[in-house]
């Protein structure tokens, strides 16, 4: 079967099944992924084992913190981008004054 193919994986999250349609080569990604929710919802759960949270509390805010930490990376990524391409032209400014110092010289 090519890596490129879909098929059927099941997840469990927080005692229940679900089933997930993946790449081969994601599958690894997805069960990782419900390996972090389900982390996730357990730290809560103890961290606050003494409070009325129901399941799906625990699930919204494990949901939070993975949006957060998404968004986060993404700021991150974006401020990387625009580094390179400051570097990118503060690169090719350098190369034309350069240029123009050499043409004034001669």
């Amino acid at each position: 079967m090519p890596d490129n193919d879909k098929f059927k994986i099941q997840l469990r999250v927080a005692d229940k099944v679900y089933p997930i349609l993946c790449k081969r080569s994601e599958e690894g990604m997805y069960r990782k992924a419900a390996t972090a929710i389900n982390d996730k919802i357990i730290q809560y759960s103890s961290r606050f084992s003494g409070t009325k949270l129901e399941l799906k509390d625990l699930m919204t805010m494990a949901a939070i913190h993975f949006s957060v930490e998404n968004l986060y990376l993404k700021q991150k990524e974006d401020k990387s981008l625009m580094l390179e391409r400051i570097e990118l032209l503060d690169k090719e400014l350098e190369e034309y004054l350069e240029t123009i110092q050499m043409i004034h010289l001669n």
